[in-house]
């Protein structure tokens, strides 16, 4: 948690609001993050107690009077400002645009893939001048498509809904937003926390039986850190993970063609080997002339793409231009 204390101009404010915590920071006009917070929400707050955690947050950055930008996890109602079947019901359908904004004018507010995406396209040469393909896994699923250096949108100012590829057909599972058998429902953070507290409780990795015994739960990145420390259960889950990954990666290729595909979020931090997981997937599972021209790989920017493009889509709200990478 770093407070700026002097910020050149041009700047502003990205906030990226995910199911389990919200991060914030103050962004430049190169895409740097001079600050930044994070903070976690109680699961049961409403609206008007979540939009007075924001303003206090905001505040102690330090750096009053910038334009502020959101990063939303749902679709955006562009003509009336406001982020609608989010995996934060509690915001959905509020003013929340309006109320961050200053001088009268809301917060700039876009899909959170969006924004994680054109924040990592600068990074890599078919973001820029090809097509690029971001995936984004946290509580849900984010997936966003970049064509000539700006987001496809297919409806509610999102690529659709690809992150809930119907892919199990045994559907044991729902996602929070209540598909069944969905990618987010297998695959998700969420999806991993709690197929690794079952697999604790039932006693099948000591290492996440002790993380269990001692929070209660096991959260992805406990089982993360469990993975990269060997533990064959973690291990395991990660594979599972991997494989549909790889299935939805060979669907996504079909249907967009991406010359790049990049995964960004809290699994960063299991690094290349678990890319190339998902890529012998993929290539078994790809058509041969989609998948030959196709790479895959890590988001340079790692947690901080969708806080850092939430700040650019301010910058470019507050000088009316459009978003681009």
């Amino acid at each position: 948690m770093t407070t700026a204390r002097s910020t050149p101009e041009p700047a502003a404010i990205g906030l990226d609001i995910g199911g389990g915590s919200t991060k914030l920071g103050v962004i430049d006009s190169a895409g740097g993050l001079l600050a930044s917070r994070r903070i976690v929400l109680s699961p049961n707050a409403d609206f008007p107690a979540i939009l007075a955690r924001y303003r206090t947050e905001i505040a102690a950055l330090g750096v009053p009077d910038l334009p502020v930008g959101i990063a939303y996890p749902g679709h955006i109602d562009r003509r009336r400002a406001l982020g609608l079947n989010s995996n934060v019901p509690a915001l959905d359908g509020h003013p929340l645009a309006a109320a961050l904004g200053r001088n009268e004018r809301s917060a700039a507010i876009l899909n959170d893939a969006d924004a994680a995406a054109v924040a990592e396209a600068r990074n890599h040469p078919e973001g820029r001048d090809g097509r690029m393909l971001m995936i984004t896994i946290g509580t849900g699923i984010g997936v966003s498509m970049i064509v000539g250096g700006a987001a496809l949108e297919t409806a509610g100012g999102t690529l659709g809904d690809s992150g809930h590829l119907n892919l199990d057909p045994s559907g044991r599972h729902r996602c929070r937003q209540g598909c069944t058998g969905c990618l987010e429902s297998v695959a998700s953070a969420e999806a991993l926390a709690r197929d690794a507290t079952m697999l604790a409780a039932e006693g099948s990795s000591p290492v996440l039986a002790k993380e269990l015994h001692a929070k209660g739960s096991v959260s992805a990145e406990a089982t993360y850190r469990a993975a990269l420390a060997g533990d064959p259960t973690a291990l395991d889950l990660i594979a599972a993970m991997a494989n549909w990954f790889g299935m939805a990666v060979a669907s996504w290729r079909a249907s967009f063609h991406p010359d790049l595909v990049v995964f960004g979020g809290g699994l960063s931090v299991l690094g290349m080997p678990f890319v190339e997981q998902i890529r012998a997937v993929a290539d078994a599972r790809s058509l041969p002339f989609v998948s030959a021209h196709c790479r895959l790989t890590l988001a340079r920017l790692g947690n901080d793409a969708g806080m850092i493009g939430a700040g650019l889509a301010a910058l470019a709200a507050d000088q009316e231009a459009p978003l681009h990478v």
